[in-house]
């Protein structure tokens, strides 16, 4: 079961920087004000499962970011989109 947390925390923490990128390079500040939370959960997360599970948690954390990348860059679009209509 640690295998799909470890996978889970690394997509929080991928979508929490690709949401961020994307908020700095908008120039939109509270937001990225309110993303550095979601990136410090996502980061004392991900630090926990390498600690326990060391590198056999490679393959949950790669897919974790693929999947956390993705949704980010989707999910910022969708919420820049309503924003500005």
């Amino acid at each position: 079961m640690t295998g799909p947390i470890t996978l889970a925390a690394t997509a929080l923490l991928v979508f929490g920087r690709s949401v961020q990128q994307q908020n700095v390079i908008g120039g939109h500040y509270r937001a990225a004000a309110v993303t550095s939370y979601l990136l410090a959960a996502g980061e004392v997360a991900v630090i926990g499962a390498v600690v326990v599970h060391g590198w056999s948690s490679w393959i949950w954390i790669g897919s974790g970011g693929a999947l956390g990348v993705i949704a980010g860059m989707w999910a910022h679009r969708q919420w820049a989109r309503r924003r500005s209509a």
